[in-house]
C-alpha cells in the first residue's frame, strides 16, 4: 500500500533578505533566462517598497518554490513576475498549491481588479531543458482557470532603451475582480467573456514605462495599446486550440525586438 500523503506544505510570505536571496539563487536564477530575470538587488528593493510581493514554500531552510508579483495601485492590477519551483522539485503539485493560495491571499489583502501573468506562446517558443516547456506551462495555468487576453502581447525590455523584448507572449488572467467582470456575459465556468479595457490599457502603459524607461509608441507598442483601447478586452480559454490560435501574436520584427530609444516615434 502506498504511504498516505503528508500535509500540504505551508505557503509563507518571503520578506527577509535571507529568504529573498534563497528565492533568487535557488528558484528564479535556474528557471529563467537572464533577459527575463530581475536582479536580487531590485527584487529586495521592490519587496521593501511594497511594489512587489513574494510568497513561497520553504524546505530545510531554503526556498523550494516561489511566486513574485508586482502591484499597480493606480490600476489595481497584480502582475505575476515569476512562478517557479527549484530544480528537481517539479511535478509534485507544489506549483498549483502555491498559485492558488497566493491568488486567494492577494484577493483578500488587495482586492485586485485583475491578477495577470505572462506566458510564452507555445506555438512560438520551444521547450527548453532548463527553463521549461511553454505548452506545459500554459496547460498548468489553464487547469487553474486562467484565461488569455486577446492582445498582441510582448514582454517589454527589462533593461530600458535598447534592451531585448520577448516576442510572442501571452498575457493571461488568473483572477478577475467583481468590478472587472461586472457587466460581461459569463459562461458556466463563472468567467466573464471579457474584461474592461481601461485597467488593462493603463497597466500596459505603466508596465512599459517601468521596464523600458518611457512610453515610446513604436509600431509594436501601438498595436498592443490599440488592442486594449476599446471598452473591453476579450478573454480566451487557452485550453481551446482554435480560440488560442485566433489571438494576435506579437512576433516582432527588426527594431521592434528591442525597447526603442526615447526619441523614437
Amino acid at each position: 500500500m502506498p504511504p498516505a500523503p503528508g500535509p500540504a506544505p505551508a505557503v509563507v510570505p518571503l520578506t527577509t533578505d535571507t529568504q529573498l536571496a534563497s528565492l533568487w539563487r535557488d528558484v528564479l536564477a535556474p528557471s529563467f533566462p537572464p533577459a527575463e530575470l530581475t536582479s536580487l538587488e531590485d527584487l529586495r528593493a521592490g519587496c521593501r517598497a511594497g511594489a512587489q510581493t513574494a510568497l513561497g514554500v520553504e524546505r530545510d531552510g531554503r526556498v523550494a518554490a516561489g511566486i513574485v508579483a508586482s502591484w499597480s495601485p493606480s490600476t489595481r492590477v497584480l502582475l505575476v513576475d515569476y512562478l517557479a519551483i527549484a530544480p528537481g522539485g517539479r511535478g509534485g503539485g507544489v506549483g498549483g498549491l502555491l498559485l492558488d493560495r497566493s491568488v486567494a491571499a492577494w484577493r483578500a489583502e488587495r482586492s485586485p481588479a485583475l491578477v495577470l501573468a505572462e506566458v510564452e506562446h507555445p506555438a512560438h517558443h520551444p521547450a527548453h531543458p532548463q527553463h521549461g516547456d511553454p505548452a506545459a506551462r500554459l496547460r498548468f495555468y489553464a487547469r487553474h482557470g486562467a484565461r488569455a487576453l486577446a492582445l498582441p502581447y510582448f514582454q517589454p525590455g527589462m533593461g530600458g532603451p535598447g534592451s531585448p523584448r520577448v516576442p510572442a507572449m501571452l498575457l493571461v488572467a488568473l483572477d478577475v475582480g467583481a468590478e472587472a467582470g461586472g457587466g460581461a456575459d459569463e459562461g458556466g465556468d463563472g468567467w466573464p467573456d471579457s474584461v474592461p479595457g481601461d485597467p488593462v490599457h493603463g497597466f500596459l502603459a505603466e508596465h512599459l514605462v517601468a521596464c523600458e524607461g518611457a512610453l515610446v509608441e513604436d509600431a509594436a507598442t501601438r498595436r498592443l495599446l490599440g488592442a486594449a483601447a476599446g471598452d473591453r478586452v476579450p478573454l480566451v480559454d487557452p485550453a481551446d486550440p482554435v480560440a488560442l490560435a485566433a489571438i494576435p501574436v506579437a512576433t516582432l520584427e527588426g527594431a521592434e525586438r528591442y525597447a526603442p530609444p526615447r526619441s523614437a516615434g
